[in-house]
Order: C-alpha cells, then sequence, then structure tokens
C-alpha cells in the first residue's frame, strides 16, 4: 500500500522529496507494529511482568543439548551472521530469481523513490534523516517487526506447522514485505533464517542481533550520505 497508495497519493500533496515519504511511512508501519505487539502481549501475557514477557518472548538463548539458559550460546551467531552479511552485501546466489521475476512481472519492478540506493542525492545535510532511521532501526529489528514475527507469531505457529513453524514463519515474513515484492524469491530462500536460529535456541534475542545486523551498516551510509560522501 505504501508505494502503490500513500506514497503516490503525498507525493503532489508534500514539498519534501518522494523518497523521504516513503522512508517516513516505513518507519511509521514498523511504530504500528510494535504497538499491535504490545497490544498483543498485553492481553496474553498474564501478569504483565518483565519476567513473564521473557519467558513468553524468550530472551537467554538455550543449549539444545542441556536445555539450560547461556549467553554463551550467542556465540552460535558467528557463523549465522558470517552467512548473511556475506548473502546481502557480498555476494547474494539468489539474485538471479528476482531478475527472473522482474522479466516476467515487470510492473512489479520499484519505483524510484523506493529503492535506498536513491535517497543519497538528496540526503546532504538533512540531520533529521537519522532521526527516521533511529526509530526505524528500533522498531523493525527490536519492538515491531521482529517481536511480531519471533516474539509473538514464532511460538504460537506450533500448534498449527507442527517442527515446520520456523518455516512457515520465514515464508509468512518474506509475504509479509509487499513493499518488496520484486525480492520475494531470493528473500524466501533467506528468510528462514530468522526463524530457524530464534527456534533452534528458543530466543527472541537471536533473531533480532541476526536480522539487526543491517543496523551499523544502515547508521554508516545514512551519515555518508547525509554528508554529501557518497551519491
Amino acid at each position: 500500500m505504501n508505494f502503490w497508495v500513500l506514497t503516490p497519493y503525498l507525493m503532489p500533496r508534500l514539498s519534501v522529496h518522494p523518497g523521504f515519504i516513503y522512508l517516513t511511512l516505513v518507519m511509521l508501519a514498523q511504530v504500528w507494529l510494535g504497538v499491535l505487539a504490545y497490544i498483543i502481549l498485553r492481553g496474553e501475557v498474564q501478569p504483565f511482568t518483565w519476567a513473564n514477557l521473557k519467558t513468553d518472548c524468550g530472551c537467554t538463548p538455550h543449549g539444545s543439548r542441556t536445555g539450560m539458559r547461556s549467553g554463551r550460546m550467542f556465540l552460535w551467531l558467528i557463523p549465522w551472521l558470517a552467512l548473511r552479511i556475506t548473502f546481502f552485501y557480498v555476494v547474494n546466489p539468489f539474485d538471479w530469481l528476482d531478475e527472473l521475476l522482474l522479466k516476467a512481472l515487470p510492473f512489479l519492478a520499484p519505483p524510484a523513490y523506493a529503492v535506498i540506493q536513491n535517497l543519497a542525492g538528496p540526503a546532504p545535510g538533512q540531520w533529521w534523516l537519522l532521526g527516521v532511521l533511529a526509530v526505524l532501526i528500533v522498531f523493525n529489528y527490536v519492538l515491531g517487526e521482529e517481536l511480531i514475527f519471533r516474539g509473538v507469531l514464532l511460538p504460537r505457529m506450533n500448534g498449527v506447522f507442527g517442527k515446520w513453524d520456523w518455516l512457515a514463519n520465514g515464508v509468512l515474513f518474506t509475504t509479509y514485505h509487499w513493499h518488496l515484492m520484486w525480492e520475494w524469491p531470493s528473500n524466501i530462500l533467506i528468510d528462514w533464517i530468522y526463524p530457524w536460529v530464534a527456534k533452534r535456541f528458543r530466543s527472541y534475542w537471536m533473531a533480532v542481533i541476526l536480522h539487526g545486523s543491517d543496523a551499523p551498516v544502515l547508521i554508516i551510509l545514512f551519515t555518508l550520505a547525509i554528508l554529501g560522501k557518497v551519491g
């Protein structure tokens, strides 16, 4: 709805670059997910305490053999982080699937304002973008998207999908990203990583860290773009 309806509707009505409008709407959508997660957890977790929330969503990872909670389990993220960074920032072996999709359905190609790299041109001097980015990061990787999918949905999907709940969660996560439809083929082959790690270690924070590995890169790139160092 964002790039099909809301952004095109607001573009002629606001004297703001379309990419900024789009980014702000994406941020607001993430905030809404955080509000929705709070409403669900507030109604289901009784009494609504931090201790019960940690139990419901999973915080400290568990060892698969001992079943004991241990912060050392976070070390298992190292190879997964290396794999994810390789796929997203070095070489994605599934990019060709996205290209096939766009050749078959060219109308799915993203508008220019929906491609984040295109923000580099109008970004110099726009320091307020870092505020938008900060809210986006918090609600995308911690309190919104991840909390809904791995903290709320994943533990509850087992009753329907059984041992394949992590796979169903990954597919749902991919298809939820309507604003990235042109990347569905490649993402559906990658997005299973987050729920699998969360389930394997019974820890929502494992998925948060893995998914949130984008955050430092985004902060650096946005800062450089605002300084006019990239374009």
